[in-house]
């Protein structure tokens, strides 16, 4: 019984049941065009997350909170834009990027909480 190659469209007989590639170079770009695309389409909200994660691991390296203008966030290139999900604390709901919570206060103030 013949197959076609997913890759290349090409017919091969298979020596196992399961096969569904000629041969294991076109399984690994088949798998791996898979994962960039994937990647890619997802690249608009993971690369600003992880930007934000970077910024926020050197700001509280040695810290558990601190407090920061907003200004200055922004000068660092914080994205405000994406989070990764909310969190209650104090009774009310904060954003959050991974482990850190990011707190609104007063006059322009961010107070960011590593959890």
């Amino acid at each position: 019984m013949k197959r076609k190659d997913l890759l290349t469209g090409e017919e091969f007989t298979p020596s196992r049941k399961n096969q569904k590639f000629a041969n294991a170079e076109n399984r690994i770009i088949y798998y791996n065009n898979k994962a960039n695309q994937l990647r890619q389409s997802v690249s608009f909200v993971n690369k600003p997350l992880h930007e934000n994660l970077k910024i926020l691991n050197e700001l509280l390296a040695d810290k558990k909170e601190a407090t920061f203008h907003k200004q200055f966030l922004a000068g660092k290139g914080l994205s405000f834009k994406v989070h990764t999900h909310y969190e209650k604390h104090d009774g009310k709901t904060v954003f959050a990027i991974y482990q850190y919570l990011i707190i609104l206060l007063d006059n322009d103030q961010i107070k960011i909480i590593k959890k």
